[in-house]
């Protein structure tokens, strides 16, 4: 009888027939039939009023928990934006500080690219850790340590700096281990909060944050500098980290609550207290990571990436001053550009590789394929014109414009990598998204790192020209390229 009348309701609203009120009976039939039968009718209909009510409460629809308000979910990516531009500005910060720095303590381009390098030996160290602890733990409390020690760094600087170039070299790798710990995390939140068919939105909009993190600092720090001395932006920049920190050990979170029981199997646990599992390092498949295709292809095309863009974070204001003789304000205002184009790129890119999948029906494996493809296809041909011009190829001259031009098509070009590899891990994994992207970063890291010293290294030996540095970038980009399209698929490979 009940599903009956389930059905009866559902017909009635297929149709567009308005149901009589419940325990109705016609007029006319009461009427004119006998007491008996009206007394019938009457307690037929009560019975079929308690049964429809019944099978309406059966039907009701179920509201989504009440205590989890979309602003709190707002709230949190809005901060990790804010934690990746900070990560970003103090990262940046001493390509723009080594100028005066270099005056003030004799630095030779090797010891320049020493000190850029042991950040990244640092961040090297610790991004498998952290990939770790915030796949098995709480990527919240993960990144609020990172945060700290990162921050606790920036201060500490000048005093090491003063020191000696040893205790400079070891504050950058503290700082790089305190950083390692921002993108993986950011990553397991990501993956968290963020619908799949946003996903590559979201990590444009915080790709972007890292862009204007950059663009912060070459904005601000040089006329600081000229102000206050270089000691002063460390010491500041590392004060508003811990700023952040504070409201993040307030506000931050590890997974919406509305989302906690549907994906505490897959590692969120509860709330702000349980992070990528219940489970530790042991339950990682870590052989069928270490042959997984598509995560060899993260590391391929994050590798060649990584070389790109850490010869450009670290040697950009030095290129400006060494080739057109600029000034530390007016190095850092050229190579403010190119970043400034990187975060339009990574926005741009977000939103075309969604509407790629939702409008023009991509596969999302062919949607990332195309960004990468534009993130490691524009840097090579960008620096192959760079390596010509500055070759003096064909009689021409490169002049300081183009220059400009080139770094901003490379460096916006780049960016496309926010909607490529960037989201990658989150496409083949939630639970271990974090653990992923730190693995592969390790490798990308070595890369970087190995190009920022080589790019020293080189300069000593042929006279401070960066044209067989540009040449190699071309030669790296391009074998990223070939193998990200050989190897990616975005289908879901792990939990």
């Amino acid at each position: 009888m009940r599903e009956s009348l389930v059905l009866l309701i559902a017909s009635a609203a297929a149709l567009r027939t308005p149901l009589p009120p419940l325990g109705y009976v016609p007029a006319a039939l009461s009427a004119s039939a006998p007491p008996r039968t009206q007394s019938l009718l009457l307690r037929s209909a009560a019975r079929a009023t308690a049964l429809t009510a019944a099978a309406a409460a059966e039907i009701k629809p179920q509201l989504p928990p009440p205590e989890d308000v979309p602003s709190a979910r707002v709230t949190v990516l809005l901060l990790c934006c804010a934690i990746g531009a900070v990560c970003a500005l103090d990262r940046v910060l001493i390509s723009i500080a080594i100028l005066p720095m270099a005056e003030q303590f004799a630095y030779s381009d090797s010891t320049k690219g020493a000190i850029a390098a042991g950040f990244s030996l640092g961040y090297c160290l610790g991004l498998l850790p952290a990939g770790v602890l915030a796949s098995s733990g709480s990527p919240r409390q993960v990144l609020l340590g990172g945060l700290v020690v990162w921050s606790a760094a920036t201060c500490a600087t000048p005093l090491a700096a003063a020191s000696s170039v040893p205790a400079l070299l070891a504050t950058r790798a503290v700082m790089g281990v305190g950083e390692a710990a921002a993108v993986p995390t950011l990553q397991a939140v990501a993956a968290r909060f963020v619908q799949p068919e946003r996903r590559s939105l979201f990590w444009g909009c915080l790709t972007a944050s890292l862009s204007c993190g950059t663009i912060a600092a070459y904005v601000l720090a040089p006329p600081l500098i000229a102000e206050q001395g270089w000691p002063f932006v460390f010491e500041a920049f590392g004060a508003a980290g811990l700023s952040i920190a504070v409201l993040w050990a307030v506000l931050g979170a590890d997974a919406p609550r509305e989302l906690d029981s549907r994906i505490g199997d897959a590692g969120a646990g509860g709330g702000d207290s349980a992070g990528g599992g219940d489970g530790g390092m042991g339950e990682v498949p870590w052989r069928a990571l270490a042959s997984s295709r598509p995560v060899w292809a993260m590391t391929a095309a994050h590798c060649s990436s990584n070389f790109f863009m850490y010869f450009g974070l670290s040697w950009l204001p030095t290129y400006f001053s060494y080739q057109f003789g600029l000034s530390t304000a007016d190095a850092s205002t050229a190579a403010l550009y190119p970043f400034a184009a990187g975060a339009v790129g990574s926005l741009a890119a977000g939103a075309a590789c969604d509407a790629l999948v939702s409008s023009l029906h991509f596969r999302r494996t062919d949607a990332r394929k195309v960004m990468q493809s534009v993130a490691l296809g524009g840097p090579a041909l960008a620096m192959l014109a760079l390596c010509l011009l500055s070759a003096g190829a064909g009689g021409l001259q490169l002049e300081r414009d183009e220059a400009e031009a080139l770094f901003v098509v490379a460096v916006g070009c780049q960016a496309g990598s926010a909607a490529g590899y960037g989201c990658g891990a989150q496409d083949i994994s939630t639970r271990l998204s974090s653990l992923i992207y730190g693995g592969t970063s390790v490798f990308a890291v070595i890369a970087g790192a190995s190009g920022q010293y080589f790019t020293g290294w080189l300069l000593e030996q042929n006279g401070r020209d960066f044209t067989p540095m540009f040449a190699l970038v071309v030669a790296v980009e391009l074998a990223g390229l070939v193998a990200w399209n050989r190897w990616w698929d975005s289908e879901r490979v792990f939990e």
